[in-house]
Protein backbone atom coordinates (compact mmCIF):
# COMPACT_ATOMS: atom_id res chain seq x y z
CA UNK A 1 0.00 0.00 0.00
CA UNK A 2 0.88 3.40 -1.06
CA UNK A 3 2.30 5.76 2.47
CA UNK A 4 -0.18 8.59 2.36
CA UNK A 5 1.08 11.79 3.94
CA UNK A 6 -0.63 13.76 6.27
CA UNK A 7 0.17 17.36 3.28
CA UNK A 8 -2.20 14.92 1.21
CA UNK A 9 -5.42 14.62 3.49
CA UNK A 10 -4.96 18.34 3.99
CA UNK A 11 -5.24 19.73 0.68
CA UNK A 12 -8.43 17.77 0.57
CA UNK A 13 -9.87 18.57 3.88
CA UNK A 14 -8.19 20.70 6.33
CA UNK A 15 -9.37 18.88 9.48
CA UNK A 16 -7.22 15.19 8.93
CA UNK A 17 -10.30 13.67 11.20
CA UNK A 18 -12.61 14.39 8.53
CA UNK A 19 -11.15 13.25 6.16
CA UNK A 20 -10.39 10.08 8.01
CA UNK A 21 -14.07 10.17 8.45
CA UNK A 22 -14.99 10.52 4.84
CA UNK A 23 -12.74 7.40 4.15
CA UNK A 24 -14.17 5.20 6.67
CA UNK A 25 -17.53 5.89 4.82
CA UNK A 26 -16.68 4.98 1.66
CA UNK A 27 -14.81 1.78 2.97
CA UNK A 28 -18.67 1.17 4.20
CA UNK A 29 -19.68 1.75 0.82
CA UNK A 30 -17.12 -0.90 -0.64
CA UNK A 31 -17.67 -3.36 1.97
CA UNK A 32 -21.33 -3.21 1.69
CA UNK A 33 -20.74 -3.67 -2.54
CA UNK A 34 -18.62 -6.72 -1.90
CA UNK A 35 -21.00 -8.35 0.41
CA UNK A 36 -24.13 -7.47 -2.47
CA UNK A 37 -21.80 -8.83 -4.68
CA UNK A 38 -21.90 -5.51 -6.69
CA UNK A 39 -18.20 -5.42 -7.41
CA UNK A 40 -14.81 -7.19 -6.93
CA UNK A 41 -11.35 -5.94 -6.06
CA UNK A 42 -8.21 -6.89 -6.68
CA UNK A 43 -6.54 -4.88 -4.03
CA UNK A 44 -6.85 -3.34 -0.57
CA UNK A 45 -10.31 -2.25 -0.19
CA UNK A 46 -9.04 0.66 2.45
CA UNK A 47 -6.20 1.78 -0.10
CA UNK A 48 -9.31 2.40 -2.89
CA UNK A 49 -11.03 4.02 -0.36
CA UNK A 50 -8.58 6.48 1.10
CA UNK A 51 -6.99 6.90 -2.86
CA UNK A 52 -10.70 8.14 -3.63
CA UNK A 53 -10.57 10.63 -0.75
CA UNK A 54 -7.15 12.16 -1.66
CA UNK A 55 -8.16 12.15 -5.44
CA UNK A 56 -10.89 14.52 -4.94
CA UNK A 57 -13.45 11.52 -6.08
CA UNK A 58 -15.44 11.94 -2.80
CA UNK A 59 -17.77 14.39 -1.69
CA UNK A 60 -18.98 15.15 1.81
CA UNK A 61 -21.86 16.99 3.08
CA UNK A 62 -22.70 17.77 6.51
CA UNK A 63 -26.43 16.46 8.20
CA UNK A 64 -29.00 18.57 7.38
CA UNK A 65 -31.21 19.15 10.57
CA UNK A 66 -34.13 16.82 9.47
CA UNK A 67 -31.36 14.14 9.04
CA UNK A 68 -29.92 14.57 12.30
CA UNK A 69 -33.77 14.48 13.48
CA UNK A 70 -33.98 11.59 11.89
CA UNK A 71 -31.06 9.87 12.87
CA UNK A 72 -31.75 10.24 16.39
CA UNK A 73 -35.61 9.07 16.66
CA UNK A 74 -35.75 5.59 18.53
CA UNK A 75 -33.80 2.73 16.15
CA UNK A 76 -30.84 4.23 15.56
CA UNK A 77 -27.40 3.65 17.87
CA UNK A 78 -25.42 6.32 17.41
CA UNK A 79 -26.13 9.07 15.18
CA UNK A 80 -23.63 9.84 11.91
CA UNK A 81 -22.21 13.59 11.54
CA UNK A 82 -21.99 13.48 8.05
CA UNK A 83 -22.91 11.67 4.53
CA UNK A 84 -21.30 10.62 1.12
CA UNK A 85 -23.42 12.74 -1.72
Amino acid sequence: MKHLSLEEVWKRYPNKYQGLNVASLEARHIIEALQKGDIQLSRNLYEMAFERMVSGELKFDKLTEAEMEALTREGYAEPSFGRMV
